[in-house]
């Protein structure tokens, strides 16, 4: 069997080692776009904040691991044309301008996204910044190095860490955001309101219901010095030394539009076993729809554990279809600086109520004894019920995204608060209420419903 793979980022990775493990006598071809394979973008904002080494944007697998277990690694190598038909690929070698044409049996898409750019008027210059790529973002690393001030559209987990980032090094940042409050996807209102406490305290200065009409790049008479301006459609207008775009991302499907079939945002429509409409073809990762739990219909969701996941349930299904993937909880981790951590799963209480449940909220503070170290804490539940649908969490106590990781579990199979309320967890000495954070929860669900 010979089972070609577009892509090297998380998912393709992930897929390439478990197909070598599970079909020891396949051949196994990978072609990668980019100099490297397993670029985590993930990783981004910690580089920016000062780690030196730049291998610390990749994944631990290098192309050298991958080729010592037979895999064909083939980098700075371009999919011009697929034909899915005659399970026939072209590519093209950027380093040395070769085309060839190239079969396969099975075909594994995990062409990952691209950003996102809302149309805007204007002129973009070099101080125009989109973060996705290890070039990129050793540019603006360097930027950083000069700029005393910049702006950042876009207020959902990109932008808001990039703030925070910026920020914490001294650079004046305004963050620029369309909806009426940040990280709207992820979060319920009360908590965005803590995200942007703690960002407008670490000196981010922030706009909402802002949306970006025109963008120019204007010389300095005096100083040759560039600047960039942004005009909103409100008609506010605002200057800085560069800007950078983090409005989220799109599938990069367009290669197979016209053979296979998208989805949301056109998102490549994949079943439980990841295949595509086309069974020997399979599509992971960002290019592809994800199963979110408690949601009538597959979404598109730009999610690296979410890659990971599917990456090796394709390989478990290239012969025959064997393993069905979980549903997602989306689950999500935010580092916002030196001292927040964010972390949610599930639904909001605003996707739960659009989804039809008769839903609710309740929230929690748990603080660590004689400090102001605090953990607070949402829970989305059913009404009726009491079935978990979603929780988020926000504070600076370390390791509370695993809180998180344990409610994405509850949810995945489909438990209740009072399920988890007694459950045995270790003594919290460390918190004026030693009870459990899941305990304390499931009370709170009690006296809101009598």
């Amino acid at each position: 069997m010979k089972v070609v793979i577009v892509g090297g980022a998380h998912a393709a990775v992930a897929c390439a080692i478990k197909t070598r493990t599970e079909y020891p006598d396949s051949e196994i071809v990978l072609y990668e776009r980019q100099k490297s394979i397993g670029f985590a973008a993930q990783n981004i904002p910690r580089y920016l904040l000062g780690h030196q080494d730049f291998s610390y944007l990749f994944n631990e697998q290098t192309k050298a691991q991958l080729e010592n277990l037979k895999i064909q690694v083939f980098t700075q190598t371009v999919v011009v044309e697929l034909n899915l038909g005659v399970k026939k690929l072209k590519v093209f070698d950027l380093s040395q301008e070769l085309e060839e044409e190239v079969t396969y049996d099975k075909l594994v898409l995990a062409m990952g996204s691209s950003p996102s750019l809302p149309l805007a008027q204007g002129y973009v210059g070099k101080n125009f910044f989109i973060i996705k790529r290890a070039d990129e973002a050793e540019k603006l690393k360097k930027f950083m190095q000069e700029a005393h001030s910049v702006l950042i559209v876009g207020g959902g987990a990109i932008g808001t860490e990039l703030a925070q980032v910026m920020s914490s090094r001294g650079i004046e940042t305004t963050l620029l955001h369309s909806s009426s409050h940040l990280l709207h996807n992820y979060l319920d209102e009360a908590v965005s309101d803590r995200v942007r406490k703690s960002l407008e305290e670490s000196g981010v200065t922030i706009f909402t219901d802002e949306i970006v009409h025109s963008i120019t790049e204007e010389a300095d008479e005096q100083s040759a010095r560039k600047s960039s301006h942004i005009q909103t459609q409100k008609g506010k207008q605002f200057v800085a030394d560069g800007v950078i775009y983090a409005t989220g991302f799109l599938p990069n499907s367009f290669l197979v539009a016209e053979q296979l079939d998208l989805g949301d945002k056109g998102a490549i429509v994949v079943n439980d076993y990841l295949q595509t409409s086309q069974e020997d073809v399979f599509a992971v990762g960002d290019c592809a729809t994800t199963q979110v739990k408690n949601m009538k219909t597959a979404r598109y969701l730009s999610h690296a554990s979410d890659a990971l996941r599917q990456g090796e349930i394709a390989a478990f299904n290239l012969r025959k279809p064997q393993r069905k993937i979980p549903a997602t909880q989306s689950t999500y981790k935010f580092i916002l600086g030196s001292r927040h951590i964010l972390a949610v799963t599930g639904l909001n209480l605003a996707k739960a109520q659009s989804e039809g449940f008769a839903a609710a909220i309740v929230s929690i503070r748990d603080v660590v004894v004689d400090t102001h170290d605090y953990v607070d804490s949402w829970l989305v539940y059913e009404k009726k019920t009491h079935k978990i649908l979603g929780y988020q969490c926000f504070g600076n106590v370390e390791g509370i995204a695993e809180q998180a990781d344990l409610i994405s579990l509850a949810i995945q199979n489909d438990m209740s608060i009072e399920s988890l309320e007694y459950s045995d967890f270790h003594f919290r000495t460390t918190y004026n209420n030693p009870q459990s954070f899941v305990k304390r929860l499931a009370d709170e669900v009690r006296i809101k419903e009598r």
